[in-house]
């Protein structure tokens, strides 16, 4: 009878602390579409960022800066955005640093930090990009004859296969949900707990 309770309490355990996401073949694929001037991306950043913390080991994270934005031959950074060209230098210049040598927690590390004021973005700020040593990879990304617009075109692609109407849109497994989209920007933490415990991630008593 003890070693059962001892086996079960060490299963709880394991789940709780994350290390039973890393034994999972199938953690939870989640894409997050946003914009880099969103006030509600930034909203949804700030709420997910202390879950994401708790739960990344569950968590196979697609991070996505483009949002409404569009294709154009004749504006500055080639797209146009839905809160103007300083959205668009934001979206590229995230891009840049998504796709660099960051890990997927380190990725949110510094969305986390560019997001917590625009005006990093606004003026053009390299600050977080410093904090995580990215920023001469970012800066040459973003040249003329970086990445940055080649990266944008694929954030495109990536958006315009979900058909939603408000941003930050959230995806999950690859689908779109409509019905999942308030609770999962309005109840972050319960959302996610609840699909996690459904894909065997987490126990319900984790959530």
């Amino acid at each position: 009878m003890f070693k059962l309770y001892l086996a079960l309490a060490l299963l709880h355990i394991l789940h709780c602390n994350g290390e039973i996401c890393q034994r999972s073949k199938q953690p939870l694929e989640m894409i997050v579409l946003y914009e880099s001037l969103c006030p509600d991306s930034k909203n949804y950043i700030n709420n997910f960022w202390p879950v994401y913390r708790k739960y990344h080991q569950c968590i196979n994270l697609t991070l996505v800066p483009y949002g409404k934005a569009s294709p154009s031959s004749s504006a500055p950074f080639g797209h146009t955005c839905q809160h103007g060209d300083s959205e668009c230098w934001g979206n590229r210049m995230q891009d840049c640093a998504i796709h660099s040598n960051l890990n997927q927690f380190d990725q949110m590390k510094f969305l986390k930090c560019q997001m917590k004021d625009f005006q990093l973005t606004v003026k053009k700020n390299f600050t977080c990009a410093r904090a995580l040593n990215i920023e001469d990879h970012v800066e040459r990304c973003m040249r003329p004859s970086g990445r940055g617009n080649q990266l944008q075109t694929q954030s495109s692609i990536i958006t315009n296969r979900y058909s939603f109407s408000e941003i930050p849109a959230i995806v999950y497994d690859g689908v779109f949900s409509v019905n999942l989209q308030r609770s999962s920007r309005m109840k972050v933490s319960q959302t996610l707990c609840n699909i996690m415990v459904k894909k065997n991630l987490l126990l319900p008593d984790d959530c």
